[in-house]
């Protein structure tokens, strides 16, 4: 059954506390799927609770969960290649977003955190393949406390990314590092809130994820880290 929920509170909150590890999601999203069955998840496994968002303005701060989603077709403004820090494959984010991510990049260093970026701006069709092969890997169930429905991902901003440990790919090593607390601590002093912070999920809808982050600007990222709540918590119910 779809996680879908009411308000700022999801369906099947302890089934999400149950299976709230990342060790189900232990690698990075698969990036290309084969086509098919893609016809099958668009007609039959859709939300029918989803509102599908008015493209206005930046978008910068647009309540993107699990009822509301962003069009098919929509893009972010001036994507720029990520570069002068470590990331696997070709990634792209805002270019307004690059600054903030390279400070942030350079103050983990400092900590002693070698960082690099696992994944960033997903286009919708990126998004169906990746929520399509986690459903093939996991199961559907499994698969919507850790995957976003295409249109319902914050990757598609271009303004979150998915860090992990230069030194090992793979998300469980990344939350099981001092790292994850770093991120968790600091992100926000550069504009970065944790969307899926431990304990929240069934606010969120989604499990633990130390490693993913989304870029809000500093004074927001700032509020939400003092008084511990999440983006969900934040937007009008």
């Amino acid at each position: 059954m779809v996680g879908f929920g009411l308000g700022n509170q999801f369906a099947h909150p302890q089934r999400i506390a149950v299976a709230a590890s990342w060790e189900l999601f232990t690698t990075p999203p698969p990036e290309t799927i084969e086509q098919e069955g893609h016809q099958e998840l668009r007609s039959n496994l859709a939300p029918t609770d989803e509102i599908i968002l008015t493209v206005s303005g930046d978008m910068i701060l647009t309540h993107v969960n699990k009822i509301f989603a962003f069009p098919s077709s929509y893009v972010p403004p001036k994507l720029t290649k990520i570069t002068s820090i470590s990331t696997s494959g070709n990634q792209y984010l805002r270019k307004n977003i690059l600054p903030y991510l390279y400070q942030l990049f350079g103050a983990a260093e400092e900590a002693g955190f070698n960082l690099t970026i696992l994944s960033a701006y997903r286009s919708y069709f990126h998004q169906e393949a990746t929520f399509w092969g986690w459903i093939k890997r996991v199961g559907w169930e499994t698969a919507t406390r850790g995957s976003a429905y295409p249109g319902h991902s914050e990757h598609q901003l271009g303004t979150t990314v998915d860090l992990a440990l230069a030194s090992d790919l793979d998300f469980k090593s990344f939350s099981l590092s001092p790292a994850a607390g770093w991120i968790a601590k600091n992100a926000h002093r550069f504009g970065f809130t944790v969307s899926y912070p431990k304990g929240k999920e069934s606010i969120t809808g989604y499990i633990y994820e130390p490693w993913h982050i989304r870029w809000v600007g500093e004074n927001l990222a700032t509020k939400l880290y003092k008084q511990g709540i999440t983006l969900e918590e934040h937007f009008p119910r």
